[in-house]
């Protein structure tokens, strides 16, 4: 009797250990976002394979000297399947962001706005210390450095990242993200920027909506056609040349032509959607696009990469993720 009591007594504390163990493996650290075996029905916000897929927070940190305001609390997820994953990003915004115009006075034409942003970046070779210092050693300086510190490029030069930019003005409209690979080099000296370099395309893409002299907008939304993308964008197979006839004092044209992308730069799929207060922005890619300028995400590999987010900013002033964040593949 007591050797059967014995027996069982052993039995269910192997049992509980046993599930401790995998709940162990399958556990998350606060810097780790871990990946669920899922397949969303589409690229909405609140599909229901979000549900109960884990959550990591991801708190950003303001550059020193850059425009940015303040940084944000960001909750990621992320879902996959035995060909592609997918990423669930919200954070708070109190202003959606979205308006790269020119506004005519009935004069003359002025541009401004600008768009918000949210900015992955991925190991495509080894960088540097990039596991343990993050996005601090690539682009820039820790947070706490000035703006004139910053080196915008990668550790070394033959060292390449891949960088995916959701963009709420030019790259949301035709729901795709830019991708785009970051270098050890400068193309163009003086250009910080330059080191950005786009992945490969063979049509598509955002272009400036500008006439020769630079002074106003070339097209306008052709008025036979709705606006597709919305009032606030322009697609560049719905666009016509400018008549200036039809604009009064205070009335805006879209600063971008808009078209998907197609090629390795536009292999990120994207949907974003501004609801109380918050984006919510769903990505989607193949695991392995085939693409040499491109991360492929192999299930059960740990995979290093940082964050940054941009509130109605561009260039530099972004907020970032000080620390190295890890994806990780949930079995």
């Amino acid at each position: 009797m007591w050797k059967w009591k014995w027996k069982r007594l052993v039995g269910t504390i192997l049992v509980v250990l046993v599930a401790a163990a995998c709940g162990a493996a399958n556990a998350a650290a606060p810097n780790e976002l871990l990946a669920a075996k899922g397949a969303p029905s589409s690229l909405a916000p609140d599909d229901a394979a979000w549900k109960d897929a884990p959550v990591m927070t991801v708190k950003t940190a303001v550059i020193a000297g850059s425009a940015a305001k303040q940084g944000v609390e960001v909750q990621a997820q992320a879902l996959y399947s035995s060909t592609d994953i997918w990423f669930r990003f919200v954070w708070a915004d109190p202003t959606q962001s979205a308006d790269r115009v020119w506004t005519y006075d009935g004069t003359k034409w002025t541009s401004g706005g600008n768009e918000d942003r949210l900015s992955l970046l991925w190991e495509l070779s080894p960088l540097d210390r990039f596991q343990t210092r993050g996005c601090t050693v690539a682009c820039h300086n820790p947070v706490s450095d000035p703006l004139e510190k910053w080196y915008m490029v990668t550790p070394s030069f033959d060292a390449r990242a891949d960088n995916w930019q959701w963009i709420a003005a030019r790259t949301n409209p035709v729901g795709q993200a830019d991708d785009k690979t970051l270098v050890g080099f400068l193309p163009t000296a003086t250009s910080l920027g330059s080191s950005f370099v786009n992945d490969a395309t063979e049509k598509g893409g955002s272009t400036n909506n500008r006439t020769a002299d630079g002074l106003g907008p070339a097209k306008m939304q052709d008025p036979s056609k709705p606006a597709s993308a919305g009032s606030g964008f322009l697609l560049a197979s719905e666009a016509v040349n400018i008549d200036i006839s039809k604009f009064k004092a205070g009335d805006k044209v879209p600063r971008d032509l808009l078209a998907p992308t197609v090629g390795s730069r536009g292999d990120v799929d994207a949907k974003g959607v501004y609801a109380s207060g918050k984006w919510t922005v769903v990505l989607h890619r193949h695991l392995d696009t085939g693409n040499e300028d491109d991360i492929q995400f192999v299930v059960g590999r740990t995979i290093p990469f940082g964050l940054a987010v941009f509130d109605n900013v561009s260039g530099f002033s972004h907020t970032v993720s000080g620390d190295p964040l890890y994806l990780k593949f949930k079995s």
